[in-house]
């Protein structure tokens, strides 16, 4: 889709996966963003995926699960994200530089086949709009995941220590980054849903922003699969 489409309601229900009386709902109640011209909504789609990205890392933790799948049969974060993935003192002064050094982390862990390809992709949805979620946080990735880019799903996690402005919408510069490497939309969102969840636990966004070393990175992700994987106590469970 062009960068500056305008979708009706039936095409923003078929991209996010919602039915037309959902959709029309939630923009007559303001939740979804759109402008209504005459009878007819009408959605920016750089609004609509701004829409997406917030209600994502917002989500509830319950409602995470849904999306990953995690609560029957765990996928541990830690098997996407390996040493090769782990970057904790990137030099980038700028935004254009991020994503350089992501998409060349990703080549030398040969997860994608062309550094080019990759960081055309990200700097096309970047300018789009920004990936940043606040608190020092940014998860960039292409606007149409698929397996051209990816072929298998991955987290890469770089490290800032000098932070970077990244037009993040609380205005504070980035030194955090995740990047989603997944080849298709549905793997995309997991990987999303996965990373929202890990910054819910308590602690792991500061300590993967003091990260020194790979290691130390690796250990909260350990820590969190470790999280996911204990069985409730039998108080906890609802009958």
């Amino acid at each position: 889709m062009p960068e500056d489409k305008v979708l009706t309601t039936k095409e923003v229900a078929e991209y996010i996966k919602l039915n037309e009386k959902t959709v029309l709902k939630l923009a007559q109640y303001g939740e979804l963003p759109g402008v209504k011209m005459g009878n007819q909504w009408r959605f920016h789609l750089t609004s609509i995926d701004q829409y997406l990205q917030k209600q994502l890392m917002d989500s509830s933790d319950e409602d995470l699960d849904i999306v990953i799948k995690t609560k029957n049969r765990p996928l541990p974060l830690s098997r996407l994200v390996d040493h090769r993935l782990i970057d904790t003192n990137i030099t980038a002064r700028n935004k254009k530089q991020v994503l350089s050094q992501l998409a060349k982390i990703a080549h030398s862990a040969w997860i994608t086949p062309s550094y080019e390809s990759l960081f055309v992709a990200l700097e096309e949805r970047e300018n789009m709009l920004s990936t940043g979620l606040g608190q020092g946080v940014a998860v960039p990735h292409p606007r149409t995941p698929h397996q051209s880019l990816f072929q298998e799903a991955h987290i890469i996690i770089a490290r800032s220590p000098g932070r970077v402005d990244f037009d993040a919408p609380d205005g504070q510069k980035v030194g955090l980054f995740f990047l989603p490497c997944a080849p298709s939309e549905y793997v995309h969102i997991r990987l999303m849903a996965k990373i929202a969840k890990l910054l819910h636990m308590p602690g792991a966004m500061q300590q993967l922003k003091e990260a020194a070393r790979k290691e130390d990175v690796m250990k909260v992700l350990l820590a969190y699969d470790q999280t996911q994987m204990i069985p409730p106590k039998p108080e906890d469970v609802q009958p």
